[in-house]
């Protein structure tokens, strides 16, 4: 099994960018504190994706997911049950890697951007520092393929501020389906270091290291 993603998880990573609406749940509504905060992501994300050139968008991406995601809580949660595992000498390389390998994903779907653009309409507490923001796009045209994606991110709370940890389209999250993806890896190549290892490697293979 090598490491691929789906377009449903295509969808998923637009929601650094785009968002929409989720059902109302029993959960309370969040604070304002998180939607601001999704405002003025999404106005830097928009800077970015109009760039003059593909490098100057490429490397906005980088900045963005380098200051509002935390790539290595995301990191470790993809391992599963192998994170506790993981040696220091190998957690040296994974994270470095995936970090590589989030941004990269992210970097490749702006090159599919077409002017959507899109307005913050509301959260949902799931606990005290878990919340997720919702969006919908309000220009989406005829034919678009985001019109009736539901779009969401979710928000971890840290002592200095949110960060973005997973992203989501019509319930299919991102960092749920990495997690399938590499604990299948990791099993089906010997479990524990061994299967971590392998992990590694395609990972590596993967960004070009």
């Amino acid at each position: 099994m090598s490491i691929t993603y789906s377009k449903q998880i295509m969808l998923a990573i637009m929601v650094f960018f785009l968002t929409i609406v989720t059902p109302k749940t029993h959960y309370a509504y969040a604070d304002e504190a998180a939607e601001t905060f999704m405002r003025e992501v999404l106005l830097l994300s928009n800077k970015a994706m109009t760039a003059d050139t593909i490098e100057a968008k490429l490397a906005g991406v980088e900045e963005l997911v380098d200051e509002y995601a935390d790539i290595r809580r995301t990191g470790r949660f993809v391992l599963g049950q192998y994170a506790r595992r993981m040696t220091k000498e190998q957690a040296a390389q994974y994270y470095p890697l995936f970090r590589t390998y989030a941004t990269t994903i992210y970097q490749e779907v702006l090159l599919q951007y077409s002017g959507e653009q899109l307005e913050v309409t509301g959260s949902i507490d799931r606990s005290a520092r878990d919340i997720i923001v919702n969006s919908k796009i309000s220009n989406a045209g005829a034919g678009s393929p985001f019109a009736d994606t539901n779009f969401q991110w979710r928000l971890y709370k840290t002592p200095k501020g949110f960060k973005v940890v997973d992203a989501g389209a019509n319930n299919i999250w991102l960092a749920i389906e990495q997690r399938s993806q590499f604990t299948s890896i990791i099993s089906n190549n010997g479990g524990g270091t061994q299967g971590i290892d392998s992990l590694i490697s395609q990972l590596a293979a993967r960004v070009g290291k």
